[in-house]
């Protein structure tokens, strides 16, 4: 499955997004409640549920697609050749207009 880096870039800000958020909400949770166990313990599963996802994406493989990425190479060989290209470059031969 091709997946883009920006998208699993995406992903995981919104998870770890959702994880703080999940966090805070647990912090605030009154502990005199008799609701708060069962709350706390629902955010923890949600919290662990998202950093198994965070972790399958941060162990996927990348592959360079070799048609879109120059190589250092390339990339040094077109900087030498912008680099000795002269500065003062002649104006054209064409006739000048005097008015």
């Amino acid at each position: 499955m091709k997946v883009k880096v920006a998208h699993l870039f995406k992903k995981l800000e919104e998870i770890e997004r959702d994880s703080s958020e999940l966090k805070k909400l647990t912090d605030r949770l009154a502990d005199d409640r008799e609701y708060s166990p069962v709350l706390k313990a629902s955010f923890s599963q949600e919290i662990e549920k998202l950093e198994e996802q965070r972790k399958e994406i941060l162990s996927i493989k990348v592959e360079k697609n070799p048609t879109l990425v120059a190589t250092n190479s390339q990339v040094t060989e077109s900087a030498e050749r912008t680099n000795t290209e002269p500065l003062d470059r002649k104006k054209s031969d064409k006739p000048v207009r005097k008015y």
